[in-house]
């Protein structure tokens, strides 16, 4: 049985693609929301753009302005599922997302937490409530963990916990789940952080003990 996405670019669920078309971000946020279909049809499309722009894929310049082609024909529209209130034509009110964290249509950020894909991705697919709960939990692995932002090594680290608190395997809430449990899961044993579904990232997930999270481990 093949897996499936629900494939941003045709809006609904559809067969996806048996392992990222590249390497990096991009390829991984190609596999984890556009369908095989989806991509198959950016086979045709890129034909064109290359034909239109004269392109020369030996040029560096002319591959970077396929890539940014490439990311707008995926990601520019994203279509919401079936039945939410921005699909049927709400036109008042906040920026709705599909919040993959949390698995419901709610209000978005006002705009992209920080620059490049990375911060466009959490601009299109998480909800305002999802970011300020990554807040909270950014605290918390930092004094946790003994953090230093100026250090290049320790930003690496918190991206790493803030991607896999948003996107990681284990990311989505439970089914069912309220803002009510954020409090009850942001106190763990020991002073350690939340786990990674009630408010907590990867980080500070309890499979390792009271003191043992992907952080701590490269430290």
């Amino acid at each position: 049985m093949p897996r499936m996405v629900y494939c941003v670019k045709l809006g609904r669920e559809l067969p996806g693609l048996e392992k990222p078309p590249f390497p990096g971000e991009l390829g991984q946020r190609i596999y984890e929301h556009i369908s095989k279909q989806a991509y198959e049809m950016w086979q045709v499309e890129s034909t064109r753009v290359i034909n239109d722009q004269e392109l020369s894929m030996g040029d560096p310049a002319a591959r970077k302005i396929l890539r940014q082609e490439m990311e707008k024909f995926y990601f520019a529209n994203p279509k919401q599922p079936a039945g939410s209130p921005k699909a049927v034509g709400a036109a008042t009110g906040p920026r709705l997302v599909y919040c993959i964290k949390l698995g419901r249509e709610l209000p978005g950020l006002d705009r992209p937490p920080m620059p490049g894909a990375f911060g466009q991705r959490i601009y299109e697919q998480i909800s305002k409530q999802a970011y300020e709960m990554w807040e909270a939990q950014r605290t918390l692995i930092i004094n946790h963990y003994g953090l230093n932002l100026a250090d290049p090594e320790s930003r690496k680290i918190l991206r790493e916990q803030m991607e896999e608190f948003f996107f990681g395997s284990d990311a989505q809430m439970p089914e069912g789940w309220t803002p009510e449990a954020v409090g009850a899961g942001a106190s763990g044993k020991d002073g350690g952080a939340a786990s990674s579904k009630g408010g907590g990232g990867g980080a500070a997930a309890s499979k390792g003990g009271g003191g043992g999270g992907g952080a701590a481990r490269r430290k």
